[in-house]
């Protein structure tokens, strides 16, 4: 229903608890008033009147509370779920995510989220081999993918890749391994030092190489 549409039934409903109420006093002062004694004391008469039109007020709202009770509570409700919808949208753009406007853009939003959820992973297990928290702690250097991995750009055709793993007593645990383009084999990392005694000999080829084929000076 629409807020505006909402805004104008919740009117109504106040202004027949309004309507509710007088109705009840003003029937209620003129039985009290019309029912009064004539032969009893004047003075009490204003009193009395008084006194039966607020029993007859408390008798009609009596009377209309279950009929508008569950109106009421209807509408009450729908506007909590407003504003906790509001406050929800509040947050998602104080945080830089706007409300998806269908399916297929909340898709590519978890679908974004879910990647980055596995860069923030792979960096945050990171200390295990890595305690310098200087490297391989940067989320922004790791690469995170729909399925929980993440790569790590190292060097030309060198990444180091994280996923997780069951233990023998069946729980996850993060697993790190060397991929390179010349060995498809994966080479577990335990310790920052492994990834160095990896790139060592690879850089003094690549200079070999580079130094073997330069055209001599001389």
């Amino acid at each position: 229903m629409r807020a505006s549409v909402r805004r104008s039934i919740q009117a109504l409903l106040y202004g027949a608890d309004t309507v509710t109420m007088l109705a009840g006093a003003i029937s209620g002062a003129m039985v009290g008033y019309t029912s009064y004694p004539a032969t009893f004391d004047a003075d009490l008469r204003l009193a009395a009147t008084g006194a039966v039109a607020l029993g007859g007020t408390f008798l009609f709202i009596t009377i209309a509370e279950p009929w508008l009770a569950p109106l009421r509570r209807r509408f009450a409700q729908a506007d909590i779920a407003d504003m906790r919808a509001a406050a929800q949208t509040r947050a998602a753009e104080a945080r830089g995510a706007a409300v998806p406007s269908g399916l297929s853009e909340a898709l590519d939003q978890v679908t974004a989220a879910a990647e980055d959820d596995a860069a923030r992973r792979a960096a945050q297990a990171a200390y295990r081999i890595d305690l310098s928290d200087q490297l391989l702690s940067n989320p922004g250097r790791w690469r995170g993918y729909t399925n929980g991995e993440a790569t790590y750009y190292l060097a030309p055709g060198t990444v180091l890749h994280y996923s997780r793993e069951e233990n023998e007593r069946r729980i996850a645990e993060p697993r790190y391994t060397l991929l390179t383009s010349d060995d498809p084999t994966p080479v577990p990392i335990t310790n920052v030092r492994d990834i160095l005694d990896d790139l060592a000999p690879r850089a003094r080829k690549t200079a070999e190489a580079l130094d073997a084929v330069a055209p001599s000076t001389v």
